[in-house]
C-alpha cells in the first residue's frame, strides 16, 4: 500500500462552506436557540481621564424591566482583570483612565430598556489633566497614570527592554556613513468583522459560570477573569466558537464584554448576552500600539553595516494588556542582517489613551519599518542598489542576530532564496517602465524581514488530547481557535499523517477550556508548529500502542510492522495485515489505553534581561516583499500597482491556508502603510466608525502575488515554520521605499497618505526654486 499524502496538499477548510452559504453559527446565531436572555450593557464616561464624585443609579434600579443595575461595590470577586497583569478595572471606582473605562453595567429584557435605564444614571466627574504622548509622559514632572500599577511603580513606565552587543556607541563614532533619523508609526485598529461579544450562562448546580465568547484562548480567558467572578478556574467554563476576524485584538479585548456578561449573568442568575456596538469596539478595545524611534545606522563605505543604536518609546495607553513589545521592537531592531554592535532600547509607556494590544505582528511590523527605511537610505547616499546593499548584509548560516542568536540552516534559512525569487518575478535587474502621463512617477521598493515563531518565553508550549475510536477514526481535543486562518484543516492535516489514517478519520474539538489541555493562546505564528508537534508526538504514542496490539494479532514484532491509511501490516510482507479498528478493539479488551496526551516544548531558551542577549525563537520565518507604485506629483495620490510577497515557510501544511494568509498579511499591511490611522481630541477618539478610520477595500488592492519558499526546519513538524503574521511586517516599508524611489522624497512617518504625499511634493518645489 502506498502511504497518502496529505501534508502539502491544499485540501478545503471544514468550514468553508458553511461560512459562504450563512450557516456557520457565531454567537450571534446561537440566540436563536436560547428563549430567555438578559441584555447587557455599560455606561461609559464622557471624558478620557476623571475622578468619579457620584453615582446616582436610583432611578435606573426602579425602571420596569430591569434586572441588575451594578456599580463597583456590588462586584462579588476582585475589581480587576487583564492578560499580563489584573490592572483594568472591571468598574470604575474612583478613577477612569480611559474613554473605554465602564462605571456601570446594566442588564434588562431587552435593548430598549436596557438604552433606557443607562439614560437614567447619573454620574458626577471632575476631569484631571490628559495625557495623550507617551513622550511626555516620560518627563520628570510628569502625572502619574497609575499612582499604585501591580507591575509599575513610580513612574509611567510599563515595561522596558535593552539589547546591548558589542561597543555600539564606539563604532558609531568610528563610522565611515553614519545615518540619524526619527520615525513614527500610528495606533491602528484591527478591523474585525464581528464586534466583541459574550454570552454568559451561570450554572446552578456547580455554582459557575459558562462564557460563550470569540477569543484567542479558552485557558487565558478564564485565567483572567477567574478572579473578577470570585471563581476557581475549574468553575469557569470558556468556549470559543469560530471568530468572525481577531489579527490579534480578541486576545483580550473579548475580556472586556466577557466580564460585563459574566457579572450581570451571576448578579441575575439568568443568561446574559453582552455586544459591543461598531463605536463602542473603535473607541474602547485595543489597538496596534503606536510608537517613536530614533535611530542611527553605520555602515563602512563599502555598504557593511557595523553599528546601531536606537530609542524607543512605545504607547501602552491607559492598561498593560500584553505588553512584550519593548522586548519585540529592540530584538529585531536589527532586521535580517548581521551587525556587530547594536545598543536598542525601548520602553512602552502609560497614557489616557486606548490601551495597546497584541496585534500581528506584535511590534515587529513598527520594528522593521525603521530598520528597512535605513537601509533603502544607506543604498542611496552609497549609490548602490537596494538589493545589493541587502545581500551584502542578511544573516546566513552561522551568523548572529543583534540578541547573539546563532543562525542555523537546518531550522529553515531561506531568505536569500525569497529575495532572489521576489526580485525575479518583477525583474528587479531591469529598470521600472515608466508612465506616458507627464503628471506620474513610477517607483519600485524592497523590505525584507524575519518573524520568529512562538512567543520566546520558556513556558511556551502546547498539549493536546487524542482519543482513538473503535472504528479507527481520531479525536483531537486542542486549545487552538479557528479565527479564519484555516488551523482546523491543518491539524486535520498533521494528524492523520502522523497516525496513518485517513484525513476524513480525524476531528478536531476546538476551543474549550474543560475539554483540551492548555496548549497557549492562538498567537504568535505559533499553532501550526507547536499544536503540530503535540498532535505528532500523541499520535506516536498511540500508532505505538496499536502496532504493538496488532504484533500480538499477527504474531510479528512490532517494530516489523507499519500504520498505513488505516491498515497494519508488515513491512515487508504487505500481504500480512490486520485492520487498525481490529487492533483498537483488542487494546481495549486487553487494558491498553486509546487516549494519550500529547505534548511539545521548543529547546529551552537562555534569557538576559540585562543586555538582550538570547536564544528565545528556535525558529524564523523570513520573507521579502517588493511594491510597485505610480505617484500624481499634481495631487498626491499614488496607487500600489504591483505587490510580491515570498515567505519561507518551512514547509506548507496546507498551500492554499497559507497562501490565503499571505495575502491577508498583505492587505493590512497595505492599510498600515498607506491610510489607518486614529484621530483624538482630549483623549477622546473622534475615529469612531470606519467612515472616519479608513481601512483598503477590494478596490484599493492590486492583485497580490505569493511566492512559497520552503526550507525545512529541523523543529517543526514536518518541517514548518509560523506563517500568520510574518506576512504584514514588510509592506509599510516597501511601500515607503517605493515613493523614495518614484519621488526621491523618504517619508519616516505612518501612514503615508496622499495629502503627506503632496505636502511634501510642494516643500520641495519650495526648497528647489
Amino acid at each position: 500500500m502506498v502511504k497518502k499524502q496529505v501534508v502539502g496538499e491544499s485540501l478545503p477548510r471544514p468550514d468553508a462552506l458553511a461560512k459562504v452559504q450563512g450557516r456557520a453559527r457565531y454567537i450571534k446565531d446561537m440566540l436563536k436557540s436560547r428563549k430567555e436572555v438578559l441584555i447587557g450593557r455599560a455606561l461609559f464616561p464622557p471624558y478620557a481621564h476623571a475622578r468619579i464624585v457620584s453615582i446616582d443609579v436610583r432611578e435606573a434600579t426602579c425602571l420596569p424591566g430591569v434586572a441588575a443595575v451594578v456599580t463597583a461595590k456590588d462586584l462579588p470577586g476582585f475589581n480587576g482583570y487583564g492578560v499580563a497583569a489584573l490592572d483594568k478595572p472591571v468598574l470604575a471606582e474612583n478613577e477612569v483612565r480611559y474613554q473605554g473605562d465602564p462605571v456601570v453595567f446594566v442588564a434588562a429584557k431587552d435593548q430598549k430598556t436596557v438604552d433606557q435605564a443607562l439614560s437614567l444614571i447619573s454620574v458626577e466627574y471632575e476631569p484631571l489633566s490628559v495625557c495623550e504622548d507617551p513622550r511626555e509622559a516620560l518627563k520628570p514632572n510628569a502625572s502619574l497614570i497609575h499612582k499604585n500599577h501591580p507591575l509599575s511603580k513610580n513612574n509611567n513606565i510599563s515595561s522596558q527592554w535593552r539589547v546591548e552587543k558589542g561597543k555600539a556607541h564606539e563604532a558609531i563614532a568610528q563610522a565611515d556613513i553614519i545615518l540619524e533619523s526619527d520615525f513614527e508609526t500610528q495606533m491602528a485598529d484591527h478591523a474585525y468583522l464581528e464586534p466583541e461579544i459574550c454570552i454568559a450562562e451561570p450554572d446552578e448546580i456547580t455554582g459557575g459560570i459558562t462564557l460563550i465568547a470569540p477569543g484567542h484562548s479558552p485557558h487565558l480567558t478564564c485565567r483572567s477573569l477567574a478572579a473578577a467572578f470570585g471563581l476557581p478556574h475549574s468553575k469557569v467554563h470558556v468556549v470559543s466558537p469560530i471568530v468572525g476576524g481577531s489579527f490579534g485584538g480578541k486576545e483580550d479585548s473579548n475580556l472586556e464584554i466577557a466580564v460585563m456578561a459574566g457579572i450581570l449573568a451571576l448578579k441575575t442568575g439568568c443568561a446574559v448576552i453582552c455586544e459591543y456596538t461598531r463605536e463602542e469596539s473603535l473607541r474602547n478595545t485595543g489597538k496596534r500600539h503606536a510608537s517613536y524611534s530614533h535611530r542611527k545606522l553605520a555602515a563602512t563605505k563599502d555598504g557593511i553595516l557595523t553599528a546601531i543604536v536606537a530609542d524607543i518609546t512605545i504607547e501602552k495607553g491607559a492598561y498593560k494588556s500584553v505588553d512584550p513589545i519593548p522586548q519585540r521592537m529592540a530584538m529585531y531592531g536589527g532586521g535580517v542582517y548581521r551587525v556587530p554592535n547594536a545598543w536598542v532600547e525601548a520602553r512602552s509607556v502609560f497614557t489616557n489613551h486606548t490601551y495597546g494590544c497584541a496585534f500581528r505582528g506584535l511590534g515587529v511590523p513598527q520594528a522593521i519599518f525603521s530598520i528597512e527605511c535605513q537601509m533603502d537610505d544607506l543604498a542611496r547616499s552609497l549609490q548602490m542598489d537596494p538589493v545589493k546593499l541587502r545581500l551584502k548584509n542578511i544573516l546566513e548560516d552561522g551568523d548572529q542576530t543583534i540578541t547573539g542568536q546563532v543562525m542555523k540552516s537546518s531550522r529553515g534559512l531561506g531568505l536569500k532564496k525569497c529575495i532572489e525569487l521576489a526580485c525575479q518575478r518583477v525583474r528587479w535587474d531591469q529598470p521600472l517602465k515608466q508612465s506616458t502621463e507627464p503628471a506620474i512617477r513610477r517607483g519600485r521598493g524592497i523590505a525584507v524581514f524575519m518573524y520568529g515563531t512562538g512567543t520566546g518565553y520558556p513556558n511556551d508550549g502546547a498539549h493536546c488530547f487524542l482519543n482513538l475510536q473503535m472504528d479507527g477514526s481520531l479525536m483531537v481535543g486542542i486549545a487552538t481557535v479557528e479565527m479564519g486562518q484555516g488551523g482546523l484543516v491543518a491539524m486535520a492535516q498533521m494528524a492523520a499523517q502522523a497516525m496513518g489514517i485517513a484525513f476524513e478519520k480525524v476531528n478536531i474539538n476546538y476551543s474549550d477550556n474543560h475539554t483540551s489541555p492548555e496548549a497557549g493562546a492562538t498567537v504568535a505564528s505559533r499553532s501550526t508548529v507547536f499544536l503540530g508537534n503535540a498532535i505528532v508526538n500523541g499520535c506516536m504514542i498511540l500508532k505505538e500502542r496499536m502496532l504493538k496490539c496488532a504484533g500480538q494479532i499477527l504474531g510479528a514484532d512490532f517494530r516489523d510492522l507499519e500504520l498505513l491509511e488505516g491498515i497494519i501490516q508488515v513491512k515487508q510482507k504487505p500481504e500480512v495485515y490486520v485492520g487498525l479498528p481490529e487492533a483498537i478493539r483488542y487494546a481495549f479488551s486487553h487494558q491498553v489505553p486509546l487516549s494519550a496526551v500529547g505534548s511539545w516544548y521548543p529547546p529551552l531558551n537562555r534569557l538576559d534581561p540585562v543586555k538582550g542577549q538570547d536564544t528565545r525563537m528556535h525558529t524564523y520565518t523570513f520573507g521579502a516583499y517588493i511594491a510597485e507604485v505610480s505617484v500624481d506629483i499634481g495631487t498626491g495620490i499614488y496607487t500600489l500597482d504591483r505587490s510580491v510577497l515570498a515567505c519561507d515557510l518551512g514547509k506548507a501544511i496546507n498551500p492554499q491556508a497559507a497562501e490565503g494568509q499571505m495575502e491577508g498579511g498583505v492587505a493590512q499591511g497595505i492599510g498600515f502603510a498607506m491610510m489607518e490611522k486614529f484621530d483624538w481630541k482630549n483623549g477622546i477618539s473622534i475615529t469612531d466608525t470606519y467612515h472616519n478610520y479608513l481601512i483598503p477595500t477590494a478596490m484599493d488592492l492590486p492583485k497580490l502575488e505569493t511566492i512559497i519558499v520552503e526550507e525545512s526546519n529541523e523543529l517543526g513538524p514536518f518541517g514548518a515554520k509560523g506563517i500568520g503574521e510574518p506576512p504584514v511586517v514588510g509592506v509599510a516599508p516597501a511601500i515607503r521605499n517605493a515613493l523614495y524611489d518614484a519621488l526621491g522624497i523618504p517619508f519616516y512617518t505612518l501612514p503615508i497618505t496622499p495629502m503627506k504625499v503632496l505636502a511634501a511634493i510642494k516643500q520641495r518645489e519650495r526648497e528647489v526654486g
